[in-house]
């Protein structure tokens, strides 16, 4: 039961996945970036192959669930150690679902290949290309599972299991099997490569958490024990676990599956996928700007550590027991760099390429812009309040010594060591890219919910803040309680208020400029873009780059029936007079018929 609670668990965020697939698809759909659904293309009909895909799924779910039970029972019975209670519970149950549940699955199976190969059309079926990936998905992680659990075992962190040995051969054959059937059948449209790559890049994205968690609890094992034996730690201060414990082979064993993991669906599978916003998303928002972030964290938790013993007042006089944190920090740091390194010289090898997108990189850099500002915005948070202390007495907190603010100045001069020169160099960055590219840059949505959501955010603050500091005001003028030691309940308050005063008239002026330069903008910019629809014969892949290069836009392909149309060649001036026909047309959608005589221009509703 345990086993299939679990996968219940498993399955509601692949379901979740699945749905905003579809979603992004048929919003693809409908703006005109993927090939509409014609009467020819719809294979065995929507609700019959509804109900095959979602039942198949279920079914080899539940079926090899029991599989896996009856497997695991045979092999703990087999080399597993002795106990008083095997648990014929599970075998039984394991039986009942193998056995009503296999052949109604492998009778849909069957179904299900014999739709695809008397329907080639059924080949390119959103639906069909879900359920592999969304089988390929579970099955992948239920097999990183079974071999960690397997790898604990090789290195003598707990006793045998059958499960793991069992969950790997099942659930690991099954992915063979869909991923070779997969790979022979091919993705063919934009739409099933859309599904393909939400797998690749949800799974590459988990794989290297895996990854980046086992080796830095690994490395952070190694520098402890370094540090310890280095600086000669008292006993009663040392871990008591070694070095080659339960938790350094636990974190190996993550780190290797996870490095597995990765590598096949990154290094391998996705490796010509250069060109794709969805291979850019996790480059820039996962990979490069969770190295960073992690990067950022560990050398703030140094540097405070570091402002501390110098100008703060430490938890231990001794150095050695003071920085012992440093093996902690260090590790995430290296680990951090290192993600950071890698993927920021992938993504300057495929911007020199010509691979890179202009959408992630902006929405990466005003992620890193809020980061920084949240950073320096803390900071003045923690510096008002401090300095209200310092200044008015009764202000402080009760029972504190005289050096009570050293540890605090510690943390305001690390935020804004951390956050200054992040804000500053992402902030301008963009700014200058204002400056250079113009209306485009300042209609991004990054950069209109950085300035919105700075403006909200900081909006509540002022308000929130300071109704809480009328309310106390008229409190203890009410009851007769008003004096300096107000403040002492005032002073956050009045740090938050003073933060947003300095940072939202700030972003407020540069909406407002976003604003008057708009309307100018949109004043001389053409009309909105429309869909395009190409009738072009069949082997025009060049013809079509060349047309969508010159229109900015991806375009829908219809392949033309009668052979032997051909393709006009088109010079630079043939492509910007297409162009303004197509923005002239009356219609909102427009289509394009192409021979080797030219182009006729039909718009439609």
């Amino acid at each position: 039961m345990e086993i299939l609670a679990g996968l219940i668990q498993l399955l509601v965020p692949l379901v979740i996945i699945g749905g905003i697939v579809a979603a992004v698809v048929a919003w693809r759909r409908r703006d005109g970036g993927l090939e509409p659904e014609t009467e020819a293309d719809r294979g065995i009909g929507t609700v019959k192959r509804l109900y095959f895909y979602v039942a198949t799924f279920a079914y080899l779910m539940v079926a090899f669930v029991g599989v896996v039970l009856v497997a695991r029972y045979v092999l703990d019975e087999l080399f597993g150690p002795p106990v008083l209670l095997r648990g014929e519970t599970q075998l039984a149950l394991g039986v009942a679902l193998a056995a009503i549940w296999t052949p109604i699955w492998a009778w849909h199976q069957l179904r299900v290949q014999r739709f695809a190969e008397e329907e080639p059309t059924e080949r390119r079926s959103i639906l069909r290309k879900l359920y592999v990936y969304v089988t390929l998905a579970v099955t992948a992680a239920l097999v990183a599972h079974a071999s960690v659990e397997l790898l604990r075992w090789a290195f003598g962190a707990r006793s045998f299991s059958g499960y793991a040995v069992a969950a790997l051969l099942v659930w690991g054959g099954l992915w063979m099997y869909h991923w070779l059937a997969e790979s022979a059948e091919g993705h063919l449209t934009d739409e099933t490569r859309t599904v393909r790559r939400f797998y690749l890049y949800a799974t590459s994205a988990y794989s290297l958490t895996m990854l980046a968690v086992g080796l830095s609890l690994a490395i952070y094992l190694v520098l402890r024990e370094a540090y310890e034996r280095l600086f000669s730690v008292p006993v009663l201060l040392q871990w008591e676990e070694p070095l080659w414990g339960d938790l350094m082979r636990n974190s190996l064993s993550v780190a290797l599956i996870g490095a597995g993991l990765w590598a096949w669906h990154w290094l391998y599978a996705a490796r010509h996928d250069t060109e794709s916003s969805l291979r850019q998303f996790y480059l820039y928002t996962l990979a490069v700007l969770g190295g960073i972030v992690t990067t950022l964290v560990a050398t703030g938790v140094i540097a405070y550590g570091v402002l501390v013993w110098l100008i703060g007042v430490p938890e231990n006089d001794s150095a050695t027991a003071h920085f012992r944190f440093l093996p902690s920090a260090l590790a995430p740091l290296v680990v951090g760099l290192g993600l950071w390194l890698y993927h920021w010289s992938t993504l300057q090898r495929e911007r020199a390429a010509g691979g890179q997108l202009l959408v992630a990189r902006r929405a990466y850099a005003y992620i890193m812009a809020a980061l920084g500002l949240g950073a320096l915005a803390a900071a003045l948070i923690v510096l008002v309040p401090t300095v209200i202390g310092i200044g008015v007495t009764s202000a402080r907190e009760v029972l504190v010594d005289n050096d009570w603010w050293r540890n605090r100045i510690a943390l305001v001069i690390t935020l804004a060591l951390v956050g200054g020169p992040v804000w500053g160099y992402y902030w301008f960055s963009m700014e200058r890219r204002v400056t250079a590219s113009g209306p485009d840059e300042r209609a991004s949505l990054p950069r209109r919910v950085l300035l919105y959501g700075v403006l909200g955010v900081g909006t509540l603050a002022v308000l929130g803040n300071i109704s809480y500091l009328l309310f106390i005001f008229l409190d203890a003028l009410l009851e007769d309680t008003l004096s300096l030691t107000l403040l002492r309940e005032a002073k956050w308050a009045i740090g938050n208020v003073v933060a947003a005063g300095l940072i939202v008239p700030y972003y407020g002026l540069i909406l407002r400029e976003d604003r008057r330069a708009l309307p100018q903008a949109a004043a001389q910019r053409p009309g909105p873009r429309k869909p395009v629809t190409v009738l072009v014969a069949e082997g025009s892949e060049d013809f079509i780059n060349q047309l969508e290069a010159a229109l900015k836009r991806k375009v829908r392909v219809l392949q033309r029936a009668d052979s032997g149309v051909g393709v006009p060649d088109l010079s630079a001036s043939d492509l910007e007079s297409l162009e303004q026909r197509i923005s002239q047309a009356a219609g909102s959608r427009v289509l394009l018929v192409v021979d080797a005589t030219g182009i006729q221009v039909y718009s439609y509703r």
